[in-house]
């Protein structure tokens, strides 16, 4: 017979600006009441794709004083972006307690699991995110969960049949009459067919739930992805050197960055300046390319002249790029009469703002030079 206790969780989101969907805080609890062994898990997450907080600091789980109600909280365990590792705290009295998390870029999770929990011990979980927004002022969100009963009473109603039961069989054995024998093996038959309308009625909450975790772990799933989307963005964007580079805004996965100061270009040097910011010097794929950046340059200005990664240099005639060695398609946005290897010397394609379009110019000239980033 099934004697599972089945909790619900209801959740509310506090926050004084009103993001409620941003922190996620979800437990779960089932229990053995007649081991009283089972297991509480306390999972609290952050997208911050949802909230005006751009850098996550801490994430902290706190819990209800034991038996006590929801304004008063211990704190239970917190993961911060110094030291990167999840820690309980030492004034936690529980036992067999688990804790992992991770804190990065902004980004975090923050989970709890107790083995051999005591029912009632703490009616309330709290998860609070403290961080920096885009303005790098301090901003805070939190969001609490109460743990009530969802059965409506079908533990107490089992107990209550248990205690019926007893008084029944000792009924039997204090008994001599077939008569009155008989009357109780009725009343026994009544008793096992609620046990078993409970049963039943127990299996069919369990279904529902297990319905809904199925819809929680695909959910869980996607913001994991999310997640590990927005690292590798975030990473890709900390390798950029941004005191030698200006950087674009993103287009299709990719950023641009324009050396800030203007030298005599060469080539190699400038690919390998692209490569320790996570990049290579640009190749312009098709017209739609070539404007986001020629919009860039012109916006960023402090040169005539930007060089991609366009050359001629072994073939003279044959456009090829530099990083990648693949041959430059057939671009529309040449200047009028370019290329035209001026003087033999021109092997180096450069966006000319004067020109207003792509020209072949010097490769050892001075100017600037564009990288492209992919940031997945």
């Amino acid at each position: 017979m099934m004697t599972m206790i089945i909790l619900l969780i209801v959740a509310f989101a506090i926050n004084a600006k009103g993001m409620t969907s941003a922190i996620n805080l979800d437990v779960s609890h089932t229990n053995d009441p007649t081991t009283q062994s089972g297991l509480i898990v306390v999972n609290c997450s952050v997208d911050v794709n949802l909230t005006d907080i751009v850098t996550v600091a801490s994430l902290t789980v706190f819990g209800s004083k034991p038996y006590g109600n929801q304004g008063d909280f211990d704190e239970l365990a917190v993961v911060d972006i110094w030291s990167q590792t999840p820690k309980l705290s030492n004034d936690i009295h529980e036992t067999g307690l688990d804790v992992n998390g991770n804190i990065d870029l902004g980004n975090a999770y923050l989970a709890m699991s107790w083995h051999s929990p005591t029912p009632g011990y703490r009616q309330y979980y709290k998860c609070v995110a403290n961080g920096l927004d885009r303005h790098r002022q301090a901003a805070s969100i939190s969001t609490t969960v109460r743990v009530e009963i969802l059965t409506g009473g079908c533990c107490e109603k089992m107990g209550s049949i248990d205690s019926q039961l007893r008084k029944v069989s000792e009924k039997v054995g204090n008994t001599c009459t077939a008569q009155t024998a008989a009357a109780l093996t009725v009343q026994v038959k009544n008793l096992h067919s609620k046990i078993e309308a409970l049963d039943s009625k127990i299996d069919g909450q369990i279904e529902i739930l297990g319905s809904k975790l199925d819809g929680k772990i695909e959910a869980l799933d996607s913001k994991l992805e999310t997640f590990q989307s927005n690292v590798n963005r975030q990473l890709k964007m900390m390798t950029i050197d941004k005191g030698s580079f200006d950087v674009s805004d993103i287009s299709k996965g990719r950023v641009y960055l324009a050396s800030k100061a203007q030298a005599a270009f060469n080539i190699g040097a400038a690919n390998q300046a692209c490569k320790s910011s996570g990049g290579y010097l640009v190749e312009l794929d098709d017209d739609e390319e070539y404007q986001f950046v020629y919009d860039f340059v012109t916006r960023t200005g402090g040169a005539n002249n930007f060089f991609t990664g366009g050359n001629d240099i072994d073939r003279e005639g044959q456009f090829v790029y530099f990083n990648s060695k693949k041959s430059v398609p057939s671009l529309t946005k040449w200047a009028p009469g370019q290329p035209n290897n001026h003087g033999g010397s021109e092997d180096c394609m450069e966006i000319r703002l004067s020109l207003k379009g792509l020209n072949d110019w010097i490769c050892s000239a001075t100017g600037k030079f564009v990288c492209e980033v992919e940031l997945y």
